[in-house]
């Protein structure tokens, strides 16, 4: 029985192409055989979820906030929490998405049901990195990873197809930008950046086609574009991969997503790691931030990293 803490749970029904409704149930069913002192809130738009997560988190109560949804919906959360209130509050996940890389790189486990009951038997909390990025109006948080180019071009495509939402009805959505690789492929055109690291002379990268920065591996549910990442470090790390031949990149990129490291040896992809960078653009771009898209025009991009409290 659990009685010390009440849990309260907030929902993104949409999750997972609508699978958290029925995960939601089964944790229900669980929470209620062990007695177990909770409250639930489904969301019913971004703006709902930020409005009633922020009025909960500013609650000076014994409670626990758990986000219960996707990458994107911990990525809506995080920033609910850092703007404009900026509040210090450790935050639970269990993750119910189609993807599901965060929990991967913090160890949760996928299995909602047991990412539960290590919250209610065993919690642990940890610091954990978290990627803010900055331009001109907008700044924000990531747990995942912000991508420029190739990958965001596949989330911007996967985002958009009926393959993903068929997949994710079989619990395969990551299988979706796979299917999407050539389209992706075809679509994108190479551009300029230039990334100025501490300490370091500017460096003009021409042919740049895959820009990603994160604080942790995985990507696209599941594939390690930065093996080395950690969530624990309190670093980012930057991958650029260039693309000046189609046969050669194809080669490269199944390298990035294949296990181990060898796809740091090749002179086209790039990685650096730093606390803090700047990334300058010349054109627009397609932009995937934790799995949701945009498209930003040339600017100058700020990064560096800031730690959150979670609880698994």
């Amino acid at each position: 029985m659990h009685t010390a803490t009440k849990y309260i749970f907030l929902i993104n029904p949409t999750s997972g192409n609508g699978n958290s409704t029925k995960i939601w149930d089964k944790l229900k069913t669980y929470l209620e055989a062990q007695q177990v002192n909770y409250s639930a809130y489904y969301s019913t738009s971004l703006q709902d979820f930020c409005t009633h997560f922020q009025k909960l988190a500013q609650q000076k109560s014994s409670h626990q906030l758990v986000i219960l949804g996707g990458d994107g919906t911990l990525y809506a959360a995080l920033n609910c929490l850092h703007f404009p209130t900026k509040l210090a509050i450790p935050l639970a996940y269990i993750p119910c998405g189609s993807g599901n890389d965060f929990a991967k790189a913090a160890k949760i486990a996928t299995d909602p049901l047991q990412a539960l009951k290590h919250l209610l038997e065993s919690p642990i909390e940890k610091k954990l990195a978290l990627g803010y990025y900055q331009y001109p109006k907008k700044e924000g948080v990531f747990s995942n990873n912000f991508g420029l180019g190739f990958d965001a071009r596949i989330v911007t495509l996967a985002n958009n197809s009926a393959i993903k939402r068929s997949l994710n009805k079989f619990h395969l959505g990551k299988f979706s930008y796979a299917t999407l690789f050539f389209k992706a492929l075809w679509q994108q055109k190479n551009f300029e950046i230039t990334v100025e690291l501490p300490h370091q002379k500017p460096q003009k990268i021409k042919y740049a086609f895959l820009c990603t920065i994160t604080n942790q591996p995985y990507f696209g549910g599941g594939f390690a574009v930065a093996p080395t990442a950690d969530l624990a470090e309190k670093k980012l790390d930057l991958v650029v991969l260039e693309n000046t031949n189609w046969l050669k990149f194809i080669w490269l990129f199944l390298l990035l997503i294949l296990p181990g490291k060898l796809w740091f040896k090749p002179k086209s992809l790039q990685h650096f790691k730093a606390t803090h960078f700047k990334i300058h653009t010349t054109t627009a771009q397609p932009v995937q931030i934790n799995g949701e898209t945009l498209q930003l025009g040339p600017t100058t991009l700020n990064f560096q990293v800031v730690t959150q409290k979670f609880i698994f």
